[in-house]
Protein backbone atom coordinates (compact mmCIF):
# COMPACT_ATOMS: atom_id res chain seq x y z
CA UNK A 1 0.00 0.00 0.00
CA UNK A 2 1.39 3.18 -1.05
CA UNK A 3 -1.62 5.81 -1.47
CA UNK A 4 -4.45 6.19 0.96
CA UNK A 5 -6.86 2.98 0.21
CA UNK A 6 -8.55 0.68 2.42
CA UNK A 7 -8.47 -2.98 2.72
CA UNK A 8 -9.50 -6.30 4.70
CA UNK A 9 -7.49 -8.87 5.39
CA UNK A 10 -8.63 -10.85 2.79
CA UNK A 11 -7.87 -8.30 0.63
CA UNK A 12 -4.23 -7.87 2.21
CA UNK A 13 -3.41 -11.42 2.24
CA UNK A 14 -3.98 -11.73 -2.37
CA UNK A 15 -0.85 -12.12 -3.82
CA UNK A 16 -1.15 -9.68 -5.98
CA UNK A 17 -1.40 -7.34 -3.36
CA UNK A 18 1.69 -8.36 -1.06
CA UNK A 19 3.86 -10.15 -4.08
CA UNK A 20 3.72 -13.79 -1.88
CA UNK A 21 1.02 -15.95 -0.70
CA UNK A 22 0.63 -15.30 2.99
CA UNK A 23 0.12 -17.34 5.90
CA UNK A 24 -3.14 -16.11 7.84
CA UNK A 25 -1.63 -16.23 11.05
CA UNK A 26 1.99 -14.67 10.08
CA UNK A 27 -0.47 -12.16 8.07
CA UNK A 28 -2.39 -11.08 10.75
CA UNK A 29 0.36 -11.15 13.27
CA UNK A 30 2.26 -8.37 10.71
CA UNK A 31 -1.09 -5.91 9.95
CA UNK A 32 -1.22 -6.26 14.38
CA UNK A 33 2.37 -4.87 14.44
CA UNK A 34 1.59 -2.53 11.73
CA UNK A 35 -1.11 -0.92 13.65
CA UNK A 36 0.67 -0.70 16.74
CA UNK A 37 3.48 1.06 14.80
CA UNK A 38 1.56 3.27 13.35
CA UNK A 39 1.50 2.57 9.82
CA UNK A 40 -1.43 1.15 9.37
CA UNK A 41 -5.10 2.16 11.17
CA UNK A 42 -8.11 0.27 11.84
CA UNK A 43 -11.36 2.37 10.75
CA UNK A 44 -13.80 2.40 12.85
CA UNK A 45 -17.02 0.76 12.57
CA UNK A 46 -16.88 -0.86 9.31
CA UNK A 47 -17.26 -4.69 9.32
CA UNK A 48 -15.56 -6.39 8.29
CA UNK A 49 -12.33 -5.28 9.91
CA UNK A 50 -10.79 -2.72 7.74
CA UNK A 51 -7.31 -1.11 7.56
CA UNK A 52 -6.12 1.67 6.18
CA UNK A 53 -2.09 3.29 5.52
CA UNK A 54 -1.42 6.68 7.71
CA UNK A 55 0.27 9.82 6.84
CA UNK A 56 3.74 7.54 8.87
CA UNK A 57 3.06 4.47 6.28
CA UNK A 58 3.31 5.99 3.38
CA UNK A 59 6.41 7.91 4.17
CA UNK A 60 7.80 4.93 5.40
CA UNK A 61 7.24 2.89 1.80
CA UNK A 62 9.02 6.19 -0.13
CA UNK A 63 12.00 5.33 1.82
CA UNK A 64 12.13 2.23 1.03
CA UNK A 65 11.50 3.05 -3.04
CA UNK A 66 14.27 4.94 -2.90
CA UNK A 67 16.81 2.76 -1.10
Amino acid sequence: MNKHETLTIDDLAKEENLGVTADGNQLQLLVDELVESGHISILDGASPCTYTITEKGISAGKRIVQA
